[in-house]
């Protein structure tokens, strides 16, 4: 007896699902290839910076109020002017260099705010500068500079009392070329909280 067989039928439903699978796995392998190619973006060490808590320190018989965790030095320069540095704890690239002279009278003090001005212009080197004016709670004319892209000199002050007193100083940083300012940004930011807030309350003692 002769026996007839039928072929199985094709499945086009397990075909189908195959190729799909397959398709998946191409375009995720692609995916992930297209991935890794793009560079993470670049993390900075998280810099600690003190908080918002001052003391005064007496500056030539200027009242300078100072953050609590600074370490202040002060000695006299050459020019008669007396100076004092400033130092965070845990900041080693930066410190804040300030310097109180008594030009004598109106006509010097003029003199030398208006030399001042041009010292700072040249050290924002063109940058763009954030620029706040105020009057502190002893009469003194204050101005900060912020220059959130300097890597030498982000922040500079200049105080006068209108008579024969000028308070000059600014944040200095010695940092490697090619640093980017973001990595230094809780520096600039703290110190000019804290310069802003010496402005704020400058006086005579």
């Amino acid at each position: 007896m002769r026996r007839h067989y039928r072929p199985a039928p094709f499945r086009f439903e397990a075909i189908a699902l195959a190729i799909a699978v397959a398709a998946l796995a191409l375009v995720s392998g692609c995916r992930r290839a297209e991935e890794s190619v793009y560079p993470k973006p670049e993390g900075w060490p998280r810099i600690e910076m003190p908080a918002a808590d001052y003391r005064i320190h007496n500056l030539g018989g200027v009242a300078l109020m100072v953050n609590s965790a600074a370490t202040v030095e002060t000695h006299d320069s050459k020019q008669g002017a007396l100076w004092a540095d400033l130092s965070y704890p845990g900041v080693s690239d930066g410190k804040i260099y300030l310097s109180l002279t008594d030009t004598g009278d109106p006509e010097a003090l003029g003199a030398a705010v208006e030399n001042r001005h041009e010292r700072m212009e040249l050290n924002t080197g063109g940058a763009l500068t954030e620029l706040t004016e105020l009057t502190s709670e002893g009469g003194w004319t204050c101005e900060i500079a912020l220059t959130r892209s300097s890597l030498t000199t982000p922040v500079q002050i200049l105080a006068h009392d209108g008579e024969r007193r000028m308070l000059s100083g600014a944040l200095y940083l010695n940092l490697p070329a090619g640093t980017s300012p973001d990595s230094v940004a809780p520096i600039v930011r703290a110190v000019n909280r804290d310069l802003t807030e010496a402005l704020k309350h400058l006086r005579r003692l």
